[in-house]
Order: structure tokens, then sequence, then C-alpha cells
């Protein structure tokens, strides 16, 4: 069913106008014709060039766009120098110039790669987000960080480049597995932990997640994200707390290599912070529950550490964490909803190795099938 087109912006330093509703392909062609590009680039994996990109194509150059596709591998295990390095020699060998416009139509680790590519490339030219997953509708889109995985860690090697504009049509986020929906919804899970002042203001994204309706949750998603945002355009200061739960679950999700879905880790991660912070006095027994009874109960998602991965090892991945700084590794912890063990600067708190390490022992989950089947 085809919807009304909402057009808002992403509040970021470099804003670029949001266009979001359902079954709106159609009026693409018209909103990037003012552009006036050389050529245009779709930029996707196989697998979605024929579940959505091949009519996207077509509808596009029927309407006269100088259109070419360019296929990628997807995925966290793509985000990498190799895959960054193809796709900018295909751009430029299929005469890409600084007035040409790349289209990155996929999830989240797709988008990082299109977009640090479109950074680099001539130091800088014109893309386009058109996300096909709730987490990239939701949360990666409305950023302009765009980075690759190094052989050590997670989103290691970045820049900060902002799309012309956002293309979020619900309509390819429906043949989304329902487990990756699912970790989609983590990332609007923690905003309201760190911005609300209750549980209880986590239930109308509950309620949009519950009605199965994906337009509703999707904006209910990304207005739990704008106004931190908002309060930090530059990504740079306050918006650090958008990385709360993250030390832990970067660092699990990149030990996984793609068996857990990123909300999965983030997941794990919320609960781990939950859990340290309450280690060392701070946060509450209530509190704690309430993230794996948001998480675990209402949600579905993991909370505990998957066995494969012991204790020591995720440390010593952390210690390689992108936040980190000349003070050493820290961990964004909440006293409660909304308030933060450390308010000020950076709002990172350094923590003992041994009692992270003691903390992580104890929640670390049974051998799971999970991280054998979803790879």
């Amino acid at each position: 069913m085809t919807s009304d087109l909402q057009i808002f912006s992403t509040e970021l330093a470099e804003p670029c106008p949001y266009y979001l509703g359902e079954e709106i392909e159609a009026q693409l062609p018209a909103v990037l014709a003012p552009f006036e590009c050389d050529r245009c680039f779709l930029v996707t994996s196989r697998p979605l060039y024929e579940r959505m990109g091949r009519g996207l194509a077509q509808r596009l150059r029927q309407a006269g766009l100088p259109l070419r596709v360019i296929l990628v591998g997807d995925g966290e295990r793509e985000k990498n120098w190799r895959s960054l390095r193809r796709l900018g020699e295909a751009l430029v060998a299929g005469g890409a110039t600084k007035d040409s416009l790349v289209l990155a139509l996929g999830g989240g680790a797709l988008g990082n790669l299109v977009g640090l590519a479109a950074a680099l490339l001539y130091r800088g030219v014109r893309f386009v987000e058109i996300p096909t997953t709730l987490m990239a509708l939701t949360d990666s889109t409305l950023s302009n960080k765009q980075a690759i995985n190094g052989r050590r860690g997670k989103n290691l090697f970045g820049s900060y480049h902002a799309p012309v504009l956002i293309w979020g049509d619900v309509a390819y986020a429906r043949s989304e597995p329902e487990r990756q929906r699912r970790a989609g919804v983590v990332e609007g899970i923690k905003n309201l932990l760190i911005t609300g002042e209750s549980i209880t203001d986590t239930q109308p994204l509950l309620d949009a997640w519950q009605s199965r309706d994906l337009l509703r949750l999707t904006r209910c998603l990304i207005d739990s994200k704008l106004p931190i945002l908002r309060a930090d355009p530059s990504e740079r200061a306050s918006a650090i707390i958008l990385e709360y739960g993250h030390t832990f679950g970067h660092a699990i999700e990149w030990l996984c290599q793609g068996a857990l879905f990123h909300g999965e880790a983030i997941s794990i991660g919320l609960c781990l912070a939950a859990e340290l912070s309450n280690s060392l006095g701070c946060a509450s027994d209530e509190f704690v529950r309430e993230h794996y009874e948001l998480l675990g109960d209402a949600l579905g998602t993991p909370t505990r550490l998957p066995a494969e991965i012991t204790p020591r090892v995720l440390l010593e991945t952390m210690q390689r964490d992108n936040k980190r700084s000349r003070k050493g590794l820290g961990y964004l912890l909440l006293v409660d909803w909304g308030q933060f063990l450390n308010p000020s600067g950076d709002r990172q708190t350094k923590v003992d190795d041994e009692l992270v390490l003691k903390v992580l022992s104890q929640l670390t989950s049974p051998p799971s099938p999970r991280l054998k089947s979803a790879r």
C-alpha cells in the first residue's frame, strides 16, 4: 500500500533530507532529477539486485538517468580494505566524476562501504542512502559516520561524509527475516534507556513492534534518535551516549564474524554494561532487570555472552575500541534511566580490568547453535 511521503531532516551538522514512506519508489526519479548527474551508479549486492535492485534500475533508466550497476558483497565481512578498493576502482573504471551520483542500496554494512568510497573518491562525491533493513532505515543512515573494519576490530578506518538524501522506502525491508528485523529494534531500546525517565517510555516503541506496522515502527525508532542528534549535530560531543553498550557490543560482533546481527551483539553489550554498573554499586538491581525484561523478554534478543567468546579475548578486543583515548579504555555506564555515571566530558568511566573479567565470566551462556546457523 502506497503511503504519503514524509520529509524531515537528519538534524546533523551536514543535514540531508530523509524521505520516508511505503511503496514510494515511483517518486524517486523525480527527487533525483535536480542533482543533474552525468552518471549514476547503483551499488548493491547480487541478492538485493535480484530481489529489488533490478526493478529499481529499470525505473531509473526509464526516467532518463544514465545508470550503471555495480555489485558488491554485503555484510560485516565485506567492510574491508579489499572491498573498498574494488568499489573505488570500479567507480573510476565506470567513468565516475565529481558530478556523478552513487546510490547505496542495502543494509548498514553496505551503506558504510559505499559512503566511505564516496568520501574518498576525488575527495568526495555525492551519494544517496537507500536502506533495505530496519536497522539501516532507523540507525546507520542517521549518521554521517562512514567506516570499514580492520584486521583487529570494527569500524577502525573511516570518515564523516553526508549523503545528499536518504530514501527510506520501508517496502524494501518487508522481506527482511524476522530475526534480523527484531535485532533492528535494539538501538531504539538503547536510545530510550539513555534519554528516558522510566521503562514506561518504551511502551510506544514496543506497541509499534507488536503491531507489525513497519512504517509506524520505523518512524518510532527514528524519533527515538533524532533528539540526540539535534543536541549534538557534530556527532563528536554529547552524541557519544549513542555508544552505550557498544564497547562490549562491537567487540562481540567482531569476534562472532557475522554469526550475530549488529543489534543482537548490542543487546548483549547493553546487558553487560548494566551488569558492570551494578557491580560498581551504581545501577540498581531493578534497572538491570529492566534491561533483560526489555531485550530478552519483550524483544527476544540475546542477553548473555556467547560461550565461544572467552572473557579475556573479549577484553583484548575491546582494547582496540574506536572510542579509546590516551586515558585508555572507558565504558559508558548508566546509573538509571537517562543518567550516566560520568555525566560530563566523554561520559566514559575507567573500570579495573579484573572487575570487567569477573562480570564477563558470570554472564557467559552455554554454547549456542545460533552462532553456527546464522553464518
